[in-house]
């Protein structure tokens, strides 16, 4: 008993010697003695900006939303220290971009390998200055400090320190819509096909392409529906469409017609930007015996096309269709930007046209320096007037001209292309893909650079995505081979490599820069079942009056939403509206909530705008078009889970400010004679808020003979509230009437021409006789006048006396001793102012001993 005693005694002593030693380990590892030693060094391997809809982006504009994947690597740091994600603590910087980005973070490592992680920042916005994103990562149950780091995010678009030169900028995509219709005129009641031809002239691919049709008064659209959703429209494609329309029972005998309004996005080369294209659609009625003119319009087509700087003829023909003559026919033109008339005249006359005749018209058009598009146009305005019983009616007419042009030199097209083959890339393998550059122009690429943008499932082993070649000339190709490799579980089956080429080519006018775009598909094998397409949620149709909206004033907006799923219904939809500067919401909120839409469903949102006029001050131009904003963010169930999307559209709005410039009418003279100078006077006022440009007065169209000093006035700007007169002076040479215009011409304060025309006719008299003033006659006593030998005779006396009195003063003065009186020349003197000698005679003969004191 004694020894197991000791022996128990034994074994507690070994073990509390044991806690002895093992209690300092423990007590020093839970104070973080281990961690101490553990030194974070967190590094960024990679990132990737995608859209909100998972689209890899070349180029981020200002306030575009994205989503930023971050691939980081942290040597310091054991994938084993980590609980897991939710341990890692992930906060968005301030930077360059706005929102929190509600960082995911997922780790990508194994437990004794360093930490590697994806962190993800969605709906983040690009402020537009830099190009800096900077985020902090910590970890909750390690003692080290958060690592502050940041990149360059390459692809934004820095509005701040973006180039001055814009040629690198796609223009605009030059779009061609016509219609036909399956018989040639229209007739009452009647139901036809129209067919709608949307032309792709461009290189640039047209996306998400809405149509809005709007038929005029007499005819409609059967099914109802007035949009249209084309998706896609490739460079140098054409998309048709075809929708059945109806006449009405009462149809005018006139040209009937339907709007084309189409609305879609395409690559500038720096951004996805919103674009717009409009035309309409002339439909001939079938013509009634007692219709009115019917004036139709077209041009005479030639294969000649106009250069940069060139010049070229046109031909305008005027058709009338009716079998009522038309009379007084006056034609204005007015071409598009790049084009003008060397010869400066606009307007001119035509004969009068019977029933089913045509006329031409020829004239001269210049291009004004390097074209801005392959297409050009001339507005044509008619005006013409007609009988209609004991009436004379007048009437306008309208068309357009297209020309076609070309530059100097014409653009390399370069085609990119994949070598295809039956080899599918599995999960973790590599496969060599080709790409093919086709030049299919006639113009040389020099200088080409290539970079390649793969998808999320495929990337490049080697590491190279950049490649240069030194030129392809016209219709020839090269080819480059890249080595691909899959991820371990492709997202999908089809995987894309994003091709973006720059390239430079001679012009002829210069050496000038171009670009060109394409993907290549490879075919992965996907263990992952795909998903159910996105419903997209689209502004289908709007209308604000279908006039431009006066500035400072009212409107109504409606809106037509459209879910273009096919078989996926939305719910929990908001809709926001923002305005801008440029509008205002008028009693009501600019947010929206709707519980579902179905599947190719339409609903209409209807609400008061109000355009505001002091968001326009100072701008250089007024009219326009101004933007709305509308965002959607939504729900929809694609089978196996819940999503959330979201999207935005901009709506154009034109706005303009009402020209308040006012003339009164001339103020004739009361009576213009001939050879007299006469003046008429027309007095204005300019009751707008801004100033009007460009003020020029001038006589035109004179009939009779007269002369005016100036012609032509140019009157310079006028200001705001600024009130005076205009004056034109004008000089009759033969009797009779005279007719002339004076026509005023300016610039409102939108920057548009304006002109104002007021006819003027006077009849011009001969002068008449000196007037008679109404004086008796003085013929008798003109008879009974002084004769000239008389006149002669008294003006010698006259002359004699005025000699002897001048010779009597002088004597006078002579005289040294005068009598006792000096004798004044002046009538009825007094004699005290006279002195007189001292008398010592006692009263005989004075003295002539002393001198006489007086004076004369």
């Amino acid at each position: 008993m004694k020894s197991t005693l000791q022996k128990l005694r034994y074994i507690m002593a070994m073990l509390l010697a044991i806690i002895l030693i093992v209690s300092p380990l423990r007590t020093a590892a839970a104070l973080g003695a281990d961690t101490t030693g553990i030194k974070s060094n967190l590094a960024i391997t990679g990132y990737k900006v995608t859209d909100t809809s998972g689209n890899i982006l070349s180029s981020v504009p200002s306030g575009y939303p994205i989503n930023l994947e971050i691939t980081v690597k942290n040597p310091g740091i054991k994938s084993s220290d980590i609980s897991g994600s939710a341990d890692i603590d992930v906060s968005k910087l301030v930077d360059s971009f706005s929102g929190s980005g509600s960082p995911a973070v997922t780790i990508t490592s194994q437990a004794t390998d360093p930490l590697a992680m994806t962190i993800k920042f969605s709906n983040v916005k690009y402020s537009g200055s830099g190009k800096t994103f900077k985020f902090m990562v910590g970890y909750k149950s390690l003692s080290v400090d958060y690592d502050i780091t940041d990149l360059s995010i390459t692809e934004c678009v820095d509005q701040e320190n973006k180039p001055a030169d814009n040629d690198k900028v796609t223009p605009t995509p030059t779009l061609l819509i016509t219609g036909s219709l399956n018989r040639d005129t229209l007739k009452p009641d009647q139901l036809m096909d129209l067919t709608i031809n949307i032309e792709n002239l461009s290189d640039s691919s047209l996306q998400d392409a809405v149509v809005s049709l709007t038929p005029s008064e007499s005819i409609y659209l059967v099914a109802g529906k007035t949009t249209f959703f084309l998706d896609t429209i490739g460079g140098k494609q054409t998309r048709s469409f075809t929708v059945k329309i109806k006449t009405g029972s009462e149809l005018p005998p006139a040209s009937q017609s339907v709007g084309v309004d189409l609305k879609y996005n395409y690559d500038n080369g720096s951004a996805l930007v919103q674009s717009t294209a409009s035309e309409r659609i002339n439909l001939i009625s079938e013509i009634d015996e007692s219709s009115e003119p019917i004036l139709f319009i077209s041009g005479v087509q030639t294969d000649e096309v106009l250069k940069s700087n060139g010049e070229r003829d046109v031909t305008i023909q005027v058709t009338n269709m009716s079998d009522t003559m038309a009379s007084k026919i006056q034609v204005t033109l007015t071409p598009s930007d790049s084009i003008y008339f060397p010869n400066g005249k606009n307007s001119f006359f035509l004969p009068n046209m019977k029933g089913n005749s045509e006329e031409r018209l020829t004239v001269r058009i210049k291009a004004a320096g390097a074209l801005a598009s392959t297409l050009q146009s001339i507005g044509v305005e008619v005006k013409y007037s007609y009988t209609n019983g004991s009436s004379i009616v007048q009437e306008t007419a309208t068309g357009k001209i297209i020309i076609a042009t070309a530059d100097k030199s014409p653009a390399p097209v370069l085609f990119i292309s994949g070598v295809q083959t039956k080899d599918i890339l599995k999960g973790d393998e590599e496969k060599d893909v080709t790409l093919q550059i086709t030049n299919m122009g006639e113009t040389t690429a020099s200088d080409i650079t290539v970079s390649l943008n793969p998808s999320d499932s495929i990337y490049f082993p080697d590491g190279q995505s950049s490649f240069f070649l030194k030129e392809i000339k016209g219709h020839t190709e090269e080819s480059i081979t890249v080595k691909v490799k899959a991820a371990s579980e492709p997202s999908s089956s089809l995987q894309t490599i994003g091709v973006d080429a720059s390239y430079s080519y001679d012009s002829g006018g210069g050496i000038v820069p171009g670009t060109a775009s394409g993907k290549v598909v490879v075919v992965t094998e996907s263990h992952k079942d795909a998903d159910a397409s996105v419903p997209y949620l689209i502004v289908s149709n709007y209308s604000y009056g279908g006039a431009p909206v006066a500035a400072n004033t009212a409107f109504k907006l409606s809106m037509d939403f459209y879910n273009t799923s096919s078989d996926l219904s939305i719910e929990n939809i908001v809709v926001t509206l923002e305005t801008g500067e440029n509008f205002s919401v008028a009693s009501s909120s600019n947010t929206f909530y709707y519980e579902s839409l179905g599947a190719g469903q339409t609903l209409t949102q209807d609400l008061d705008l109000q355009a505001l006029l002091v968001a326009n001050s100072g701008q250089t131009s007024i009219s326009g078009a101004k933007t709305v904003e509308v965002s959607f963010k939504y729900e929809y169930n694609t089978g196996s889970k819940r999503a959330t999307n979201t999207m935005s559209e901009k709506l154009s709005i034109p706005i303009y400010l009402p020209d308040r410039f006012e003339l009164a009418q001339p103020q004739l003279p009361d009576f213009v004679a001939v050879g007299q100078e006469s003046v008429i006077t027309l007095s204005y006022v300019n009751k707008g808020k801004n100033p009007i440009s460009n003020v020029e007065a001038a006589i035109e169209d004179i009939t009779g003979e007269m002369e005016t000093p100036a012609k032509v006035q140019q009157l310079g700007n006028i200001e705001a509230g600024k009130s005076s007169t205009i004056g034109f002076a004008f000089m009759p040479l033969q009797p009779g009437e005279l007719s002339f215009t004076i026509r005023i011409t300016y610039e409102d304060a939108n920057l548009e021409p304006v002109i104002k025309e007021f006819p003027v006719l006077v009849s011009a008299f001969d002068a008449p006789p000196p007037m008679d003033m109404g004086m008796p006659e003085m013929a008798p006593e003109q008879e009974s006048k002084i004769p000239l030998p008389w006149l002669i005779g008294a003006a010698i006396v006259l002359l004699a006396g005025i000699g002897i009195a001048v010779m009597r003063i002088r004597k006078a003065r002579a005289q040294k001793k005068i009598s006792s009186i000096d004798f004044s020349w002046e009538e009825d003197a007094p004699a005290q102012d006279l002195p007189l000698t001292e008398d010592k005679t006692d009263g005989s003969a004075p003295s002539t001993d002393a001198p006489s004191k007086s004076e004369v």
